[in-house]
């Protein structure tokens, strides 16, 4: 399958949404190679990767989703897939969690520092309840860095939030915070 496609879809969240895209992409003949999806304050969003075994053009994959819900009810986005390399390759995975009281800038000063440092985001999530924010990440840091600098320079450039910032490897945190046998975590 070497006809392959990246598609994201943003809709008002409500039962179904992902049943009906994927079963617009399947019955063109797709396969559903990836997929991450998630709802925040109300909407739904996917991003996920399709392969067909013949040419399936770009406009027909957007009608196919599109036609399964209400006119202009979905924002669907559709790409030709190009492989890409692992940004960056040489590092190792870790979970950074930072939880406190919420306000503006957290994530410019973040997401600032990660980048002057080529710290890739993976993944990134946070949930507000009252003033109290708590943000999870999955991030790769590169092998040449070292993680005591980092953690140290994090928690200085967060420093004016007030927030609690960890940074562990993420077979620690999974060892730490999952319920189940340490064995069975570190299996590979």
């Amino acid at each position: 399958m070497d006809h392959r496609y990246v598609l994201s879809i943003l809709i008002a969240d409500r039962v179904g949404i992902l049943s009906a895209i994927t079963s617009g992409v399947t019955d063109l003949g797709a396969n559903i190679e990836g997929i991450s999806q998630t709802v925040v304050q109300g909407y739904f969003t996917v991003i996920m990767t399709v392969a067909f075994p013949q040419a399936v053009g770009e406009e027909a994959i957007r009608c196919a989703i599109q036609n399964r819900f209400h006119k202009d009810e979905a924002s669907v986005l559709v790409r030709p897939y190009t492989p890409r390399s692992c940004v960056p390759c040489d590092g190792g995975r870790y979970i950074l969690t930072m939880s406190g009281k919420d306000r503006p800038g957290i994530l410019k000063a973040l997401t600032g520092y990660l980048a002057e440092k080529k710290i890739n985001v993976e993944d990134l999530f946070f949930r507000i309840v009252g003033e109290q924010v708590t943000h999870i990440g999955e991030v790769t840091v590169p092998a040449h860095l070292d993680l005591k600098q980092v953690q140290d320079e994090l928690r200085a450039v967060m420093a004016p939030f007030a927030l609690v910032i960890g940074l562990q490897h993420e077979n620690l945190f999974r060892a730490t915070n999952e319920v189940g046998s340490i064995r069975r975590l570190l299996k590979p």
